[in-house]
């Protein structure tokens, strides 16, 4: 009978086949987490990255907004009837959208 005590059963191949799976297991593990911190890498400096962007954007946008407001109010500064007739307008035209008239 193969596979029972006092035959063929050698303890030292059972043991030896048991660790060269294991270091096999362990080695593929190893590889599967150096790749899994390289993507973690990449994608956190691809993060960074677009972050860095976004602020850089984020800041011209700040500085086209206030530059509006700068010219916006100069020129209501210099023409203040003409904004006064350009607002009474704008509000009228929202008023007839928002009433359904």
């Amino acid at each position: 009978m193969q596979g029972t005590v006092g035959s063929n059963f050698n303890t030292d191949t059972v043991r030896d086949t048991s660790v060269n799976a294991s270091e096999k297991a362990h080695a593929s593990i190893d590889k599967v987490t150096a790749s899994a911190h390289s993507a973690v890498d990449r994608m956190a400096t691809a993060a960074a990255s677009a972050a860095d962007r976004l602020s850089g954007a984020n800041t011209k946008l700040s500085a086209s907004t206030q530059e509006w407001r700068d010219e916006a109010a100069e020129y209501v500064r210099a023409n203040p009837m003409t904004a006064v007739g350009i607002a009474f307008a704008v509000g009228y035209m929202l008023s007839r959208l928002t009433h359904g008239r």
